[in-house]
């Protein structure tokens, strides 16, 4: 049961007025800030790609060595989980 005094439905329509316009800004935010957030991570991934093409092309190993040793380590990965889980 509601204590003190009792709300018109006017001044209800106005509290759920007000808490609709509330919660549009408050999605318009959280868009916002999930924009810039992708943008962010985008650049991250755009910036590593680059670290690791120059890295490539530096190297003095051979495209063969390259792959079997990014090969090799996700097989030592699964490895490693796979004694895990027992």
């Amino acid at each position: 049961m509601a204590r003190g005094r009792k709300m018109s439905m006017g001044s209800i329509e106005e509290k759920i007025a007000k808490q609709k316009l509330q919660l549009e800004k408050s999605k318009e935010k959280y868009e916002a800030d999930k924009g810039k957030l992708a943008e962010l991570i985008k650049l991250r991934n755009e910036l590593q790609t680059n670290e690791i093409v120059n890295a490539l092309a530096g190297s003095k190993r051979s495209y063969t060595e390259i792959m079997a040793f990014i090969q090799g380590a996700d097989m030592e990965e699964r490895k490693c989980r796979n004694t895990q889980e027992f």
